[in-house]
């Protein structure tokens, strides 16, 4: 019981820190567009840029992973589906499963064809 607190407390520090990040980096990126740095050769030539966008995205996949996770451990479950239908509930398990490996999926999918944009 206490890994299972530990991944808790993990998830929910990973989602806070990861939000401040994306605030800081927005508010850098945005700093870069007003000033008139934010070209497409500084993007495509400056590597701390392209290392902190790298980073960005793989936060970004954390996050959402961790939102889309907790939603579905909340939803879709056998009691709450059991109000649709109780066949669907009886279900809830396997298109809970379903419903992860889908996102986990687009999640990687995602990660692979920025990093191919940013690193190409």
């Amino acid at each position: 019981m206490g890994d299972v607190m530990n991944i808790g407390k993990i998830y929910w520090y990973l989602q806070r820190y990861s939000a401040l990040y994306f605030l800081v980096f927005l508010i850098y990126t945005e700093y870069l567009f007003w000033s008139s740095q934010l070209t497409f050769n500084f993007i495509t030539e400056n590597i701390l840029f392209k290392i902190s966008l790298s980073f960005f995205i793989l936060l970004a996949c954390a996050h959402a992973f961790i939102g889309l996770w907790t939603v579905g451990t909340d939803y879709l479950t056998k009691r709450a589906l059991g109000f649709v239908s109780k066949p669907i509930g009886n279900s809830a398990n396997v298109i809970r499963k379903i419903y992860e490996v889908g996102f986990i999926a687009l999640g990687l999918f995602i990660i692979y064809i920025y990093f191919s944009i940013i690193w190409s």
